[in-house]
């Protein structure tokens, strides 16, 4: 907790500051490194550490929902003073733990390609630009000493090119309903950077399978440089989670297959 109260407190503050009438029951969705995201009513009130990235934010998501084909969230109010971001719920459930639908693939590819295909120019001051240097993703990064020596032998040049990118792209960011994809969340770590990125974590937590289809769905197969640094950075976010917890701990474990086949 900080002076601003608990992340609870913060989004009750922030409900009652900018939704007139009754609070209602403000009950927890779930928490991240970064954040908490709780339900009231229909309004999901997410809450960062940092109030000034809810700002930011909430910007961008003006700009992405213009440009992309899948939905993304819908703000109704951003709160610098909580760090509490408040949209409508969007319908469906993450894909964390659960298998991909039928038709993933082809949605996110082309989902990606719009992304991607944004002007950086359009997000000028509302996202980092980022190197996404691979040698720096080992600096901290913890695991099985069999595995560590794999990445440390495999680590790509950086990427040439940058783009207008998610970052966060994981099966816990995805929501769906019925076989369809309804919506991408969590925005809070987009930005100006390596493409291959946004493909990392599709391929930690789907397989090659539906890489490979989504990889077609964005416009073809990747240059063996976007390939390989796709792989490294999957295995590196896989070691991350190894330490997470929870569900996310489990999702990890069972990618080890695919992508340290050896």
């Amino acid at each position: 907790m900080d002076g601003r109260g608990t992340a609870r407190e913060r989004a009750v503050r922030a409900l009652a500051a900018h939704v007139p009438g009754p609070a209602g029951t403000v009950r927890e969705l779930g928490h991240g490194l970064d954040n908490t995201a709780f339900l009231a009513g229909d309004l999901v009130l997410r809450v960062a550490e940092d109030g000034h990235s809810v700002l930011r934010e909430a910007r961008l998501l003006t700009v992405v929902a213009q440009k992309v084909s899948v939905p993304v969230p819908v703000v109704r109010f951003a709160a610098e003073d909580t760090g509490v971001l408040a949209y409508p719920l969007l319908p469906g459930r993450p894909l964390l733990g659960r298998p991909a639908p039928a038709g993933l693939a082809h949605r996110l590819g082309r989902f990606l390609s719009e992304l991607h295909a944004v002007d950086v120019a359009a997000a000028g001051g509302l996202v980092p630009v980022e190197d996404a240097e691979p040698g720096e993703w080992l600096e901290d990064l913890d695991g099985p000493a069999d595995l560590l020596r794999i990445l440390h032998g495999t680590v790509p040049p950086p990427a040439a090119r940058k783009v207008l990118a998610h970052a966060d792209l994981g099966a816990e960011h995805i929501l769906e309903h019925d076989g369809e994809v309804t919506g991408v969340i969590d925005w809070s770590d987009a930005a100006v950077t390596d493409p291959a990125l946004d493909f990392a974590r599709l391929y930690r937590d789907f397989g090659p399978d539906v890489l490979a289809q989504t990889l077609r769905a964005y416009g073809g197969p990747p240059d063996d440089d976007l390939g390989r640094r796709i792989v490294f950075f999957a295995r590196c976010a896989a070691l991350e989670d190894l330490a997470y917890g929870d569900e996310y701990t489990r999702a990890a474990e069972r990618s080890l297959g695919w992508l340290f086949p050896s």
